[in-house]
């Protein structure tokens, strides 16, 4: 039966088959079906989504680029018949100190808060939580979703109670009159957003510690490998993709969030927390610079990229 494999109908020796003859996708004429085709047909099927994309979201994001080098105001004659300005408005922006501040204050406020602080305080929850008794277990967890549920206004709210004059922090130091939203107003806000924000860190750091392999612990225990060094060299590595989302979620969340700030702050006192969603806001709505607002946001766009860009270059595994 072998000996009839090896020859070919005619009797003749057979040529040794590669891989590509015994999966049928060789010879003249013949195309592989593991390389990628194109097939013009799908650009016909594609093009009412490309169609709705190109006006619900190209066309918005360029009309705002092209804002930004306008005269644009909310009230007075350029509400209607504003022009085009050149650069103009990037020269304001150049020599304008507040939007300086205000820049460094969002990368505080937002890799700070959101990158690090959210993701290593959901890290240590899910952590803590992992080896607890049942109960303690779901109220701990119900307890940090909870707090990720709740409103912006809620949170500010609540940590406006806690942090000023005669508040929850003031009462437990025996000081009426400490006021940390006032003294340390970009640390309150930094910690109210990532006490927000850490039971959706917390979730996602449950569901990736369920993956890791309970053979690799048992082996590292029976080797006698402490706590901290399972969780340096078996634990952490394998989250390590949990931790780069995690943290580019978390980055993107803070990156927006406005009403936190807003509401507890509004940008003060002083420009202590004017990040720039805040100084957008006050510049577009409060002083009616709508295209200078535009031209804020646009660069703001290209913060949260160039942010993302860097985090995601500066993690990646490097072979």
């Amino acid at each position: 039966m072998n000996r009839a494999r090896s020859m070919r109908v005619d009797g003749g020796p057979a040529s040794a088959a590669g891989p590509q003859e015994a999966h049928g996708s060789v010879g003249p004429g013949r195309v592989r079906l593991d390389q990628p085709r194109v097939d013009p047909i799908s650009f016909v099927l594609l093009s009412p989504a490309a169609l709705l994309l190109g006006t619900l979201f190209l066309g918005p994001v360029l009309y705002a680029v092209y804002l930004g080098f306008t005269n644009l105001q909310l009230i007075g004659i350029h509400a209607i018949n504003y022009r085009f300005t050149g650069l103009s408005n990037v020269a304001f922006l150049l020599n304008d100190t507040v939007f300086y501040k205000s820049l460094w204050l969002t990368v505080i406020f937002v890799v700070g808060s959101g990158a690090i602080a959210t993701t290593l305080l959901g890290l240590v929850l899910a952590l803590a939580l992992q080896n607890c008794i049942a109960p303690i277990r779901w109220i701990a967890s119900a307890a940090a979703i909870l707090a990720w549920t709740l409103p912006p206004t809620t949170i500010a709210f609540l940590w406006m109670a806690t942090s000023t004059q005669s508040g929850l922090i003031a009462i437990l130091a025996g000081d009426q009159h400490l006021d940390l939203l006032y003294q340390n107003a970009m640390l309150i806000v930094s910690t109210a957003n990532a006490w927000s924000l850490a039971g959706l860190a917390m979730t996602m750091f449950s569901a990736a510690l369920r993956n890791v392999p309970g053979d690799l612990m048992e082996a590292a225990q029976l080797e006698g490998s402490s706590a901290i060094q399972s969780l340096m060299r078996i634990t952490l590595p394998l989250l390590k993709p949990t931790i780069v989302t995690c943290a580019l979620l978390m980055m993107l969340m803070t990156f927006g969030n406005f009403t936190l700030i807003y509401l507890m702050t509004g940008g003060g006192p002083g420009n202590d927390t004017n990040i720039l969603p805040v100084y957008t806001y006050q510049q577009g709505f409060k002083f009616h610079n709508l295209g200078y607002a535009a031209l804020l946001g646009n660069v703001m766009v290209l913060l949260s990229a160039v942010l993302g860009g860097m985090f995601v270059w500066a993690t990646k595994s490097r072979r």
